[in-house]
């Protein structure tokens, strides 16, 4: 009988011990995955801070040495003299490629935050020291727009989380739109802009923080927000909102 006893006890005490383990597996993910996730946050606005700043100075070191104004682009060039004239020997870079995009991409696409597959024409990349690429595009409106992958060949190749859109605006690019389309936005700046453009070439940080994030802006950082046919895709405007945010991804962003 006794015997009996200390198999029983025996039994009992595994299964407390393997009751408790899993809880503290279970307490671990709880407490671990926020943090990380917040880790991932943080580091993803940095990252983005730190590109853009990038692309400023380059943009102050050509008007520098070019005796220009800063944020004066040329639009009208094409795609490869645009950034070997504006960007490519003001930025300190890893590498580059220029129409072949295989050392610098695995696969010139990304999801977007509808988990739509994007393929764009990119037909000029840099590398960073860092190891953040830019993508150089431009679309048959004359809109430069620049694809930003954070974390390189790595991440989830996602709009959003590791992949930003910034675009180039000129004031000399022609409307898209008839003249109404543009009323309270016409003093927009020359220059680098958070996230992509709307369907009348006007980029999307010319835009509030609850417009953009609104399930109606086309392309917005919102995963309900329908595609723009001509556009980067649905997420695009997150750097934006980013920026409206104060350089902060809060507890309504699309993560």
């Amino acid at each position: 009988m006794l015997i009996k006893m200390g198999k029983s006890s025996g039994v009992s005490m595994a299964q407390t011990l393997l009751v408790m383990g899993i809880v503290f597996l279970v307490l671990f993910f709880i407490a671990v995955i926020p943090l990380y996730n917040a880790y991932k946050k943080k580091r993803t606005v940095t990252k983005l801070k730190v590109t853009y700043t990038e692309l400023v100075q380059a943009n102050r070191y050509y008007s520098m040495a070019n005796s220009d104004v800063m944020g004066n682009f040329d639009t009208s060039l094409p795609i490869d003299k645009f950034v070997e004239k504006y960007f490519l020997p003001y930025l300190s870079i890893e590498s580059s490629c220029k129409d072949d995009q295989k050392a610098c991409w695995n696969e010139v696409t990304y999801k977007d935050l509808a988990n739509n597959k994007i393929s764009m024409d990119i037909p000029y990349t840099v590398e960073l020291k860092d190891n953040t690429i830019v993508g150089f595009t431009k679309n048959d409106k004359g809109l430069i727009n620049l694809i930003i992958d954070l974390d390189n060949r790595a991440g989830e190749n996602k709009l959003g989380r590791d992949v930003y859109i910034m675009s180039i605006y000129s004031n000399f690019i022609p409307k898209i739109c008839d003249a109404s389309s543009y009323e309270g936005k016409s003093m927009i700046n020359d220059g680098l802009h958070f996230g992509g453009f709307d369907e009348c070439g006007i980029p999307q940080d010319e835009y509030d923080y609850l417009e953009l994030s609104n399930k109606d802006f086309v392309d917005g950082c919102n995963k309900k927000s329908q595609k723009s046919l001509n556009g980067t895709g649905v997420g695009s405007a997150c750097s934006a909102l980013i920026k409206a945010a104060n350089w902060a991804i809060d507890k309504s962003y699309p993560w």
